[in-house]
């Protein structure tokens, strides 16, 4: 089973790397995740995906968007086109931030997930991502206080008017800045509004 390739990119397209590790090539989906140029080294964690009739290598930079691909996999009609097309899409603090806030229409913002897709996405990470989250495995997020204050800021902003891109480009930026601190609603939304004009 093939965990990790390091070497040198010889072919891109959208969706797959060529990889040659001392003389072999490897192909591995990749999706829309950011690769170096033709000729220069790339280090990839690999998923092997085996299944009947093919074996399939899905190739990630961090370590932590496999973590998230393992665990997209492990819901009911995820999969693993669909899994790395939200590891594509959203960096891991902001699927967690998604599922803490059950912001489901930020969801459906990746293709191939619907509002039905969104929901369920929400209710079976919740659970798998309590412990990581608690140990802060993921990126820390704040506790369920916390998660009602950074939902009523998302709604806040949205019914506002603001794109949902802006709202969740502008939260994951104070998220980063406040370091786990949680302002109150008023003051997080004044900060949230001299800042959203610029996401």
């Amino acid at each position: 089973m093939i965990g990790h390739l390091k070497g040198t990119l010889i072919a891109l397209s959208d969706q797959t790397a060529v990889i040659d590790v001392n003389g072999l090539g490897y192909e591995a989906f990749i999706g829309g995740i950011e690769a170096p140029a033709v000729g220069e080294t790339v280090s990839l964690w690999i998923h092997t995906h085996v299944r009947e009739d093919q074996i399939t290598l899905f190739g990630f930079k961090e370590q932590i968007q496999k973590k998230v691909f393992l665990t997209l996999l492990g819901i009911t009609g995820i999969g693993p086109k669909l899994a790395m097309a939200v590891v594509s899409q959203m960096t891991p603090h902001e699927l967690i931030d998604a599922v803490t806030l059950g912001n489901a229409k930020m969801l459906t913002t990746i293709p191939g997930v619907g509002k039905k897709m969104a929901e369920r996405m929400i209710l079976e990470l919740k659970d798998k991502l309590a412990g990581a989250v608690k140990t802060h495995e993921w990126g820390a997020v704040g506790g369920e206080a916390d998660g009602v204050v950074w939902r009523e800021l998302t709604e806040a902003l949205s019914g506002l008017g603001f794109p949902d891109s802006s709202v969740r480009n502008v939260i994951t930026l104070l998220r980063q800045e406040l370091s786990g601190q949680t302002p109150a609603l008023d003051r997080l939304l004044k900060r949230a509004l001299q800042k959203i004009k610029n996401c």
